[in-house]
């Protein structure tokens, strides 16, 4: 019986540093993914190479020209959310991802700087009901053509100047160029709007 006892306290204390080593491993393991990724290079985005391709900067002012309309869409497209009528004009609710101005500037701040983003808004036919926006879609659009066909990209000291030639139809405006200076963004290093110059379509942004 001693024997047997003197096995089984000899066989434990062989066991105890096997299975300390065992439950050691993944914590190294996971040290050493953890090292793996934080010496990994960050890839930069398309937004933050902006300049290098011509079709990148297209890309990037088509969505920008357009997220007015990713408002209005909401509001149209928003089943669940109430209608008023006031002075002539039809207000809608706004979905949650719009419900508020520092949600919709937010929305516009990923393409042009925040003094555009706010005047941007401003420009907007809106209602506040009950801390939720409302806004009135307009009666009169500016669709916008911007091609690699009729833009051109001037690189200099990291910012892009941009001209768009022929931007809409000549039965839309006489005056159918439109610039842009896009520069970076000092805190998220990604490109942004600084100026959008041209009298078509300038009353939503000034």
């Amino acid at each position: 019986m001693k024997n047997n006892w003197k096995n089984w306290v000899i066989f434990l204390s062989l066991s105890l540093p096997l299975f300390s080593v065992g439950c050691t491993m993944p914590a190294k393991e996971e040290s050493k993914s953890k090292t793996k990724a934080q010496n990994k290079p960050v890839k930069l985005s398309a937004i933050q190479k902006l300049g290098d391709n011509k079709m990148d900067v297209v890309l990037f002012l088509n969505r920008a020209e357009h997220v007015l309309e990713e408002v209005y869409f909401a509001a149209l497209d928003n089943a669940k959310g109430k209608t008023v009528y006031e002075d002539g004009l039809v207000f809608r609710e706004l979905p949650k991802q719009f419900e508020s101005k520092d949600k919709i500037v937010g929305y516009f701040g990923r393409y042009w700087s925040m003094p555009l983003a706010l005047s941007m808004y401003d420009k907007l036919t809106t209602k506040l009901i009950k801390d939720k926006v409302f806004v009135a879609i307009p009666r009169v659009d500016y669709p916008v053509l911007i091609s690699v066909r009729n833009t051109t990209v001037a690189k200099s000291n990291g910012e892009l100047d941009v001209t768009v030639q022929d931007a809409t139809d000549s039965s839309f405006a006489s005056d159918r160029t439109l610039r842009y200076r896009l520069v970076r963004d000092q805190k998220t290093k990604r490109f942004e709007i600084k100026a959008r110059s041209g009298a078509y379509g300038s009353e939503q942004f000034q």
